[in-house]
C-alpha cells in the first residue's frame, strides 16, 4: 500500500503563518482533484486507462474548534486510454463487477464511499482531518479491456504478472491469447485520498500537489465564510 497521504503532507507543507481562534472560524472546503493510472504491465511496457476523480471535504470550525465535516468522492467520465509504448495497446473501460470483502457484488466503475463523515482536530492553526472509514479505506474499482496484435509484445502477459507482484497491484486479470493476438480483461482497485488522515494549515488558498507515478493529486483549501 502507498504511504499515507497525511504523512506526505506533513513532510511537504510549505511554511505559512499559523492562526487560531476567530481567524480560523468559518466553513472550509478542501478540494482534492487528481487521476489514477490503471496499467496492465510495468511502467514503459503495458496498456490501461487513466481515470480522473474528485473529492470534496466540507468542514466547519467555530471558536477555534472543529465542529462537523463531511466528504464526497466521485470518478469523472473523462477517461484516457494508455499505451506504453504508444500505439501498441488498445485499451478502454468496460462494464464489470467485483465482490467486496463482505461478498457483496458491485458494478464498476465504483467509488467505495461516495459520501463519508469526516472528524477533525484544530491545533495552533492547523487542521487534522480523519475520514470516517477504516482499512482498506476508500477506493476506486474499475474494469478495463486491453488488446494487441503486435508481435513485439509477445512477453506482455509475463511482464504484467511480474509487475503485479513487484508493485503490489490489487489487480485480477483474465488474459487470452490467439496466435499473436493478446487480449486481457482486468478488474483493478486503487486507493483514493485521504487514506487514513491528513494534516494541513488552516490557510485560505493553500495548495499542494503530489504524484507517485500512477496517481496524481492536487489539494486546495478555501474558506467559504
Amino acid at each position: 500500500m502507498r504511504r499515507l497521504a497525511g504523512v506526505l503532507l506533513m513532510l511537504s507543507v510549505p511554511c505559512v503563518a499559523l492562526a487560531s481562534g476567530p481567524g480560523v472560524d468559518g466553513r472550509w472546503l478542501l478540494t482534492i482533484r487528481g487521476d489514477q493510472s490503471f496499467v496492465f504491465g510495468e511502467p514503459g511496457f503495458g496498456g490501461g486507462v487513466r481515470i480522473p476523480w474528485e473529492i470534496l471535504i466540507d468542514f466547519e470550525v467555530r471558536q477555534g474548534e472543529y465542529r462537523i465535516g463531511s466528504g464526497n468522492a466521485r470518478w469523472l467520465n473523462q477517461i484516457t486510454s494508455l499505451s506504453r509504448p504508444q500505439a501498441w495497446f488498445d485499451c478502454r473501460k468496460v462494464n464489470g463487477t467485483y465482490l467486496d470483502s463482505n461478498l457483496t457484488l458491485h458494478e464498476t466503475p465504483r467509488v467505495r464511499f461516495a459520501a463519508f463523515p469526516v472528524a477533525g482536530v484544530v491545533h495552533e492553526g492547523r487542521i487534522e482531518l480523519r475520514p470516517g472509514y477504516v482499512p482498506p479505506g476508500n477506493y476506486l474499482a474499475v474494469t478495463y479491456r486491453c488488446a494487441t496484435d503486435n508481435p513485439l509484445a509477445e512477453n506482455w502477459f509475463s511482464i504484467a504478472e511480474r509487475g503485479k507482484q513487484v508493485f503490489g497491484k490489487r489487480q485480477d486479470a483474465e488474459p487470452r491469447r490467439d496466435g499473436v493476438a493478446q487480449t486481457v480483461r482486468v478488474r483493478e482497485v486503487a486507493a483514493l485520498p485521504p487514506e487514513a488522515g491528513l494534516e494541513l494549515p488552516l490557510s485560505d488558498g493553500w495548495v499542494f500537489a503530489q504524484s507517485d507515478g500512477s496517481r496524481r493529486a492536487r489539494f486546495e483549501l478555501r474558506k467559504l465564510e
